[in-house]
């Protein structure tokens, strides 16, 4: 994800793009203000300022209806989805988070689709459908995995993950946990869900169950794993 990389410290870039926004704007141009208006959003959610991000992209969908640009309107209704994800909201969030979907499987945007799968799912996981949930973490991770997403095929797992550990699976989603976050490709919110649910598990689990387990994700290419799962 290029905007992750470009805004490591997220308060470091918010005011600045902020400006950048109210250039666009001024100049009149619909199309990078609704760019720029989603990147401010994606700022906002991680600083927790749900209204301020959630404001951008109304205004960002109201523009990009305005343009026809379907693929900025997919990612202002992810936006929504992720706000009210974050703010538990997770009927709404569903519910956003399949209009974004079916437009962006509209326009074959594969890796996309992989993401917003893995997201999606945590909130149908929250609404306690686990079939549901499951489903969409393979799906996910399927795509995620044909077309080299190994990042989204990463925070699938830890969703498979919690899916095992509430069916009491906990050695089998301690294990990949630690694949997890033993891997290059894992990004910080990924690494944190991660780091969570690990905590969790260990408080669970004996020492040297916890040693063997460490030993056996060792040995474990992602690759293996995921083809395990997919059978």
């Amino acid at each position: 994800d290029g905007i992750t990389t470009m805004t490591v410290k997220p308060e470091d870039t918010y005011e600045r793009f902020q400006s950048v926004v109210a250039d666009w704007r001024a100049i009149g141009d619909p199309r990078f203000t609704a760019i720029g208006l989603n990147i401010l959003s994606w700022l906002a959610l991680k600083l927790g300022r749900y209204d301020e991000a959630r404001i951008a992209l109304e205004e960002s969908i109201t523009l990009n209806m305005s343009v026809g640009d379907r693929w900025g309107l997919a990612f202002a209704y992810r936006g929504l989805g992720l706000i009210a994800q974050a703010q538990g909201e997770h009927i709404q969030a569903v519910d956003i988070f399949h209009k974004s979907l079916d437009m962006l499987t509209e326009l074959g945007a594969r890796p996309d689709v992989a993401r917003l799968l893995a997201e999606m799912s945590r909130s149908v996981f929250a609404l306690g459908d686990e079939a549901e949930a499951e489903r969409g973490w393979r799906e996910s991770l399927r795509i995620a995995n044909e077309t080299r997403g190994a990042w989204v095929a990463l925070e699938a797992l830890v969703g498979i993950a919690s899916l095992q550990a509430k069916r009491g699976e906990c050695e089998q989603a301690l294990e990949l946990l630690l694949i997890v976050l033993n891997h290059p490709a894992s990004i910080q919110e990924t690494k944190d869900r991660a780091a969570r649910l690990r905590a969790e598990l260990e408080a669970q689990l004996a020492l040297t169950q916890i040693e063997a387990i460490q030993t056996r994700a060792g040995y474990k290419t992602i690759e293996a794993v995921v083809e395990d799962l997919l059978k």
